[in-house]
């Protein structure tokens, strides 16, 4: 077995995709892989600027914004906008939590992510200020 390099590693900035049929609404949706920034990037928009607890308001759009990553065309262009978030709110949630479960398993997540990072965190807030502002 050979160690890999920098060009070697390089090479895995390629994004992966599935697809997901999605049987009882007769159709298929595909799903990319996120970048490291990406992930990362998705991740710490739970948190809070003051470092002290999750935003409820993160919290409670973590799934629809997993889903706005994801899903991509045929030509594996975004379906949806960030600023579709609140749309996909709308969809059936038996459907939602399918296209999520998948995201979340492409993307690499651990299951129950979300839910330690809820359990570990000092306290769900729905302030975004730093704890010294007025």
């Amino acid at each position: 077995m050979t160690i890999a390099n920098r060009n070697a590693l390089l090479k895995l900035c390629e994004r992966r995709y599935i697809d997901l049929e999605l049987a009882d609404a007769g159709i298929t949706v595909r799903i990319q892989s996120l970048s490291e920034k990406e992930k990362s990037t998705y991740e710490t928009r739970l948190i809070a600027k003051s470092g002290r607890g999750i935003l409820r308001e993160r919290l409670q759009d973590a799934t629809r914004r997993l889903i706005a990553l994801c899903l991509v065309d045929e030509d594996n262009d975004r379906i949806f906008l960030d600023s579709d978030v609140d749309k996909i709110g709308e969809l059936d949630s038996f459907v939602s939590s399918k296209i999520y479960d998948a995201c979340q398993e492409h993307c690499g997540f651990n299951k129950g992510d979300i839910q330690d990072a809820v359990k570990n965190s000092p306290e769900i807030t729905d302030d975004d200020l730093p704890s010294d502002s007025p």
